[in-house]
Formats: structure tokens, C-alpha cells, sequence
């Protein structure tokens, strides 16, 4: 059994990626869904026993709560900070991005660069980067590949 990860703010996404697991991967385990950095993290920190992570790229960096609904701004790269929150703790965990965004940083940093640099700098553990589109599922193709290389499908 594969227990999966979601780091996820969006509602609607996180919902179609758990449907897109519990139709695609055969052994898969639970599924917990986190909705910002920090609730990621410490979801990771209590349970290290994931077998993938899908990771949003911009977040908050808390979870959402009565004084501060929303919380906090999103944070443009809080998935970067994410994994190498992991690293620094030398916890290593299958990772894929599923993001919203083609560029970031004001259109200065596009999703190509993103996930080159994450496979130099977080190796066997980044396992690639994908353009999500709630308007299609054009983003679930590239995403089997992925997982099929990876040999978890």
C-alpha cells in the first residue's frame, strides 16, 4: 500500500488529485490532504510514512484558521521551501509539483526552470513538475508518465 501526501490549498484540486489517485494507483493506501507549508510539514514530521507527495508550488504558509481564514498570503515558492524543509531534515520522499502556474516571480521564472533546478538540487526524491488546468485534464497524461517511470503505477 502507497500512502500519499497532498499539500494542497485548493479544494477543488486537491479533490481531483485524490480522485485521480483513488482511479489510478492500485495499492494506494490513505490519503492525507494538508492546505498549506507548515501543515505540510508537520503532517510529514508526525507520519514519515509516505510513499508519494504531490505538492503545490505557491501556498500559504498556515493553515487556515478563525483569526486569519485565508492563512496568511500565498507564498509564491512555499513548495520550494517545503522540500528543502525535508532536506534539511535529510527526510526523502517521492515528490511530484502539480501547480496552477506556468511562471512565477512576476513571469521572471517559468515551471521549465523550476523543475530543472529541483532535480539537480533534490535528485532521486523530485520526481517532476506538472501544469494543472482545472479546465481540462490534460495535466493527468504527463502525470502517469511520470508515476510510471517512477514505477509506482
Amino acid at each position: 500500500m502507497i500512502n500519499i501526501l497532498i499539500v494542497e490549498d485548493q479544494e477543488e484540486k486537491s479533490d481531483k488529485i485524490r480522485l485521480f489517485c483513488e482511479s489510478n494507483i492500485e495499492s494506494l493506501g490513505r490519503v492525507d490532504i494538508e492546505k498549506s507549508l507548515r501543515g505540510g510539514l508537520k503532517s510529514v514530521f508526525a507520519s514519515q510514512d509516505y510513499g508519494l507527495i504531490f505538492l503545490d508550488m505557491s501556498m500559504p504558509n498556515f493553515d487556515p484558521s478563525v483569526d486569519d481564514p485565508l492563512g496568511g498570503s500565498p507564498e509564491s515558492f512555499a513548495g520550494l521551501e517545503f522540500i528543502s524543509q525535508l532536506k534539511l531534515r535529510r527526510l526523502y520522499f517521492p515528490i511530484i509539483v502539480i501547480t496552477q502556474y506556468r511562471t512565477f516571480d512576476q513571469g521572471k521564472i517559468d515551471l521549465s526552470s523550476i523543475d530543472t533546478f529541483l532535480l539537480s538540487e533534490y535528485g532521486n526524491n523530485y520526481l517532476g513538475a506538472i501544469y494543472y488546468s482545472s479546465a481540462d485534464k490534460d495535466w493527468e497524461k504527463p502525470l502517469l508518465d511520470i508515476l510510471k517511470e517512477a514505477e509506482i503505477l
